[in-house]
């Protein structure tokens, strides 16, 4: 599994944090960067170039809304994967947690 991990610090809200993520996972134009823009893209669609299987390592010194911006993002991820399992019997191995 691959893992990217990305330095957040500079990051002063969770909009910053949205562009951030999209350049990582190289979203195509036009992607959202609420949490749900990213499970679609990173869960159930096509949305972005990088390919599972991957873990996303969310580090640096983050300010308290983008940490709760990449927890709530991991935990929603979690409970796609769990949907997609029981939706369509199939995995998609995708994590973001943080460091």
């Amino acid at each position: 599994m691959k893992t990217v991990e990305i330095d957040a610090s500079a990051c002063r809200n969770p909009k910053e944090f949205g562009r951030l993520l999209q350049d990582v996972i190289q979203a195509i134009p036009g992607h959202g960067s609420s949490i749900e823009a990213f499970v679609d893209s990173m869960v159930f669609g096509t949305m972005s170039e990088l390919s599972p299987p991957y873990t996303i390592v969310v580090a640096g010194d983050l300010k308290p809304e983008v940490r709760a911006f990449v927890a709530d993002l991991s935990n929603a991820i979690g409970q796609a994967r769990l949907e997609r399992r029981t939706r369509r019997g199939d995995d998609v191995e995708v994590i973001v947690k943080l460091a």
